[in-house]
């Protein structure tokens, strides 16, 4: 088993089964993610500084900022399934694979070496992509589903979408 922590689209369970039909897998929500567990990572800050062809806008990215965190879901994944998020992540295009370390909001446990995902720093963008309508939406919906603190969902609200 290996622990993994979504911030961003990974978190919904229907975009992630849409990317599965679209790319010829079974839709694998339920069995890739077991034991989901919102989680707070420490040290990086959300930002929508790369732009995503697909999404035709700006996707979920973390940076390192000592001041900030990200809220996410801490999932435990078979070895096996690991293939099936790397390639929706990018990997090793456009996200890289980077171990951190997150705290679950149930009980304060901390679980050191999580897989996330950054994207790569040639692939970032000098200023923010706004993200569409849709894909914050998203995330402030599963933000909201996994009981996030208060203070990140208005948070969330305060990025500029495109319009």
């Amino acid at each position: 088993m290996t622990y993994y922590f979504s911030y961003g689209s990974n978190m919904d369970e229907e975009d992630f089964n849409k990317w599965c039909e679209n790319h010829g897998k079974d839709k694998i929500f339920q069995s890739i993610f077991n034991n989901i567990r919102p989680a707070k990572l420490d040290g990086y800050k959300l930002s929508f500084n790369y732009f995503s062809t697909r999404r035709k806008g700006g996707a979920a990215n973390i940076i390192e900022s000592h001041t900030d965190c990200v809220y996410g879901l801490l999932s435990e994944i078979e070895n096996g399934d690991l293939d099936i998020i790397r390639k929706k992540e990018g990997y090793p295009k456009s996200y890289n694979e980077i171990n951190v370390n997150v705290e679950r909001l149930s009980d304060g446990i901390k679980v050191n070496d999580v897989k996330t995902y950054k994207v790569d720093e040639n692939k970032q963008e000098k200023r923010d992509c706004p993200p569409t309508d849709k894909y914050l939406c998203l995330i402030i919906r599963n933000a909201i589903k996994y009981k996030f603190p208060f203070y990140y969902i208005e948070y969330l609200n305060q990025f500029q979408t495109k319009r």
